[in-house]
């Protein structure tokens, strides 16, 4: 008995394999014919597709971050401070974000026909072609009809609340997507890419992403101590009045009282003479303090080293017509594959 058991299974075994080999002989050219026939066509359907050229910067930021000043240590965030949380790994989010999408949709652009546009968003309006604002569209194509502004944020719980349409959160999201940023942690590089089907346009859009980026940046870790800046400076204005109505009042008494030998006019004038000097002390003390406070402004910006700089592509970078073709191919080769398996020779049914 085991040895029938066995025998069978030796036998399925063999019939299942030359079962292949005849599937295959039986089938080769038709697959192969199938699919150079569909990477014929994913070659010709890429002509179809719009050319599109990507434009990139490459930056490197530096901190002054004393010893540890590796880019690193930088994204571990060695100091305490609260300006060293916004590490290089955040930054693609700041580009990702609705400010950054209003933004750069009030850039304003030119495209390779030396044609001017007010703003990135009326470029897009009038030029079609944009893939990705396209497939953005279409998807709110089929929704209602643009919800208007109804709710005017006046009290103060809505001050900061951003009431959006849906084609304006469409063109913002539109905008967004078409900046790419890319951090090696690695190298301590970063990377911004944007692909356009107008060169010169994608050049603009990543010269205005990289000022938005380094502006964004320099605020936050500048914010506090520019705000320590201000005060001091405002400070300052006051004690310099101060001072001089104090210069004033006892040169005016010194005047008055020239010829004067009483006891209380010299105490009247020590006392105005304490109050100059109490005046000409504390705006020395707050001078010095704001000049201090403008030299950590300096201290703590940081520095963006373009190592790429944004310039208008010459060479596109799609559609890539033999990746097309390849993948055409495959599809028709698995599609043609799985319609002779289970329509044609049944083999489902026959292993049942």
């Amino acid at each position: 008995m085991p040895d029938h058991q066995s025998t069978s299974k030796n036998e399925t075994l063999e019939i299942s394999l030359s079962d292949l080999i005849l599937f295959v002989k039986k089938y080769f050219l038709v697959l192969v014919a199938v699919s150079a026939i569909c990477g014929i066509i994913g070659i010709a359907y890429s002509y179809t597709s719009p050319k599109v050229f990507t434009a990139q910067t490459i930056l490197l930021p530096e901190y002054s971050m004393g010893n540890n000043n590796s880019f690193f240590s930088m994204a571990m965030g060695s100091q305490n401070s609260g300006a060293e949380k916004l590490v290089p790994d955040l930054y693609p989010n700041i580009l990702n974000s609705v400010p950054f999408g209003r933004h750069l949709l009030t850039v304003p652009v030119v495209d390779v026909t030396d044609k001017m546009y007010p703003s990135l968003k009326s470029y897009l309006e009038r030029d079609t072609s944009v893939s990705f604002l396209s497939r953005i569209m279409s998807i709110f194509s089929s929704s209602p009809a643009p919800a208007k502004k109804t709710v005017k944020p006046n009290t103060p719980t809505l001050s900061n609340v951003l009431v959006l349409s849906s084609q304006e959160e469409a063109y913002i999201r539109g905008a967004m997507g078409l900046i790419v940023a890319n951090v090696d942690t690695r190298n301590g590089i970063i990377t911004l890419e944007c692909e356009m089907t107008d060169p010169v346009v994608a050049a603009i859009l990543v010269e205005a992403s990289k000022n938005y980026l380094v502006n964004y940046v320099e605020e936050y870790r500048t914010s506090k101590t520019t705000e320590q800046v201000n005060f001091l400076t405002k400070r300052v204005l006051e004690a310099k009045k101060r001072q001089q109505s104090a210069e004033f009042a006892l040169q005016s008494y010194r005047d008055r009282n020239r010829n004067a030998f009483l006891n209380v006019a010299r105490i009247e004038e020590q006392r105005l003479q304490s109050e100059y000097t109490l005046a000409q002390s504390i705006y020395t003390d707050l001078s010095l303090r704001l000049e201090q406070a403008k030299l950590k402004v300096k201290e703590e910006k940081p520095v963006f080293k373009v190592l790429e700089p944004s310039k208008v592509p010459l060479n596109k970078s799609g559609p890539k017509r033999l990746l097309s073709g390849i993948i055409f191919a495959i599809a028709g080769g698995l599609l043609s594959l799985f319609y002779i398996v289970f329509f044609r020779e049944k083999l489902h049914l026959k292993l049942l």
